[in-house]
């Protein structure tokens, strides 16, 4: 008696002291299988061959979608205002942040310092004043004290910006389950 490679079932050989396979079926199965293994190999491949910009924008994607979900059911935090039509290019809310990128890139994945905002104040030069009350009473006047002031700079490894992207579709999913 053998086991079948593919279902894992006992039988006896019929052909050759080689076969590999209980029939037909599971013969048939076996470039199928192949397949699959060698695009799991490829998507592997793929990802270590990723470079570092790469990962930042798959890890920020993965974050402001989640800034999206987390705060669906709230307002602008900007101008306290809904859409009036969500039909804009890429709909119409951004993940804002409140110290931008630019200027303070050691905050880019702190959930405190980014929240949804429409697009319309987002890109353009926006209520800071508002923002800031608006947080202030979100999260507190401490916890913007400290997103105001001086941070260390991170330095992101590839594993790092994979463990945030991961992190964070893993929030994203979860909340989606959640709401189900």
């Amino acid at each position: 008696m053998r086991t079948c490679t593919v279902c894992l079932k006992p039988f006896e050989p019929r052909f050759s002291t080689l076969q590999s396979v209980c029939g037909l079926r599971c013969a048939l199965k076996i470039p199928a299988l192949e397949r699959k293994a060698e695009r799991a190999a490829t998507r592997v491949a793929k990802e270590q061959q990723k470079r570092l910009p790469d990962l930042r924008k798959e890890a920020q994607k993965a974050f402001n979608e989640f800034i999206h979900a987390r705060d669906a059911d709230k307002p602008c935090i900007c101008c306290g205002k809904w859409p009036q039509s969500d039909h804009l290019t890429g709909g119409a809310w951004d993940a804002g942040h409140y110290r931008s990128r630019g200027a303070a890139i050691d905050l880019a994945f702190n959930e405190h310092n980014v929240h949804r905002q429409l697009k319309r104040c987002n890109r353009r030069a926006w209520d800071v004043a508002g923002y800031r009350a608006e947080l202030v009473r979100r999260i507190g006047l401490e916890a913007v004290i400290a997103l105001e002031g001086p941070h260390p700079l991170p330095h992101y490894t590839r594993d790092d910006l994979r463990r945030i992207r991961d992190e964070y579709k893993a929030k994203v999913r979860a909340r989606r389950i959640d709401n189900q």
